[in-house]
């Protein structure tokens, strides 16, 4: 594995694409003005890469599905996406794979174990100057891994995280945007009691006393984010939708 601080060490790779190269590259960022950035520095780079910039998740992988690019790279957090599922039909494949996130919270990192990936950027400490070189290294399937983010790659050992449920992870990105046991019990299609029991059983595990430290911890954590566009809960969207679908066909039946 290769790191942002020992790779600019090492001599010229013979297998970097130079700059006279035109790599098409797929970028896919929910913010429109930063995958925007991107493709500034990916043209500032290689004047004749053809670069699309995509902000829905479909129309990155619809274009993808096409004609297959060069290199993909992709945020950690597009709307239309249920928290990494747009990185999920590459998981077999072959095509260079770069992720560039600002995020550190756990819940994303699990996510990110689940998925393959030639490079992993951190945009908030490295910046932009260095991305030229996170891509030559994911192009030659040479992970990249900025020195910010390789402790949290690390699977965590006995952590109160881990001993939460499915289910229980569930409710807590539900009740994380401060929902009441009411209103989750809506959303997931299960009874107030149900809902009333985890919530009191997830305090317990991670130690938290009131609902304000619920929703500090689902924050801090990656259960929920919280943007101008909604509320996203990664890796549980599709679930909690399906199951208030459930719910409400099951309430129409009755």
């Amino acid at each position: 594995m290769r790191t942002g601080s020992n790779f600019n060490s090492h001599p010229p790779d013979p297998d970097m694409l130079p700059k006279t190269a035109t790599p098409r590259i797929v970028v896919l960022e929910a913010n429109r003005l930063y995958g925007d950035l991107v493709s500034r520095h990916i043209k500032e780079y290689w004047r004749g890469a053809k670069v699309e910039v995509f902000q829905k998740g479909f129309d990155a992988l619809d274009a993808i599905q096409a004609s297959v690019p060069d290199m993909f790279i992709g945020g950690v957090n597009v709307e239309d996406m249920d928290g990494l599922e747009h990185f999920e039909p590459f998981i077999e494949g072959n095509l260079p794979i770069l992720i560039v996130t600002n995020h550190k919270d756990a819940r994303t990192f699990c996510l990110l174990r689940e998925i393959r990936y030639d490079g992993i950027y951190d945009a908030r400490e490295e910046g932009l100057e260095n991305v030229h070189t996170a891509m030559q290294a994911a192009l030659a399937h040479r992970l990249y891994v900025s020195p910010s983010l390789v402790p949290l790659l690390k699977k965590p050992k006995n952590l109160t995280l881990d001993s939460l449920t499915e289910k229980e992870q569930i409710v807590l990105s539900t009740i994380g945007d401060g929902s009441d046991d009411q209103q989750a019990a809506e959303k997931l299609g299960l009874s107030y009691r149900t809902v009333n029991t985890h919530r009191k059983t997830i305090m317990g595990k991670l130690g938290l006393h009131h609902k304000g430290q619920i929703m500090c911890y689902a924050l801090q954590q990656g259960y929920v984010h919280i943007t101008p566009q909604g509320v996203f809960r990664p890796g549980f969207q599709r679930q909690i939708k399906s199951l208030t679908a459930a719910r409400n066909s099951t309430a129409k039946i009755a």
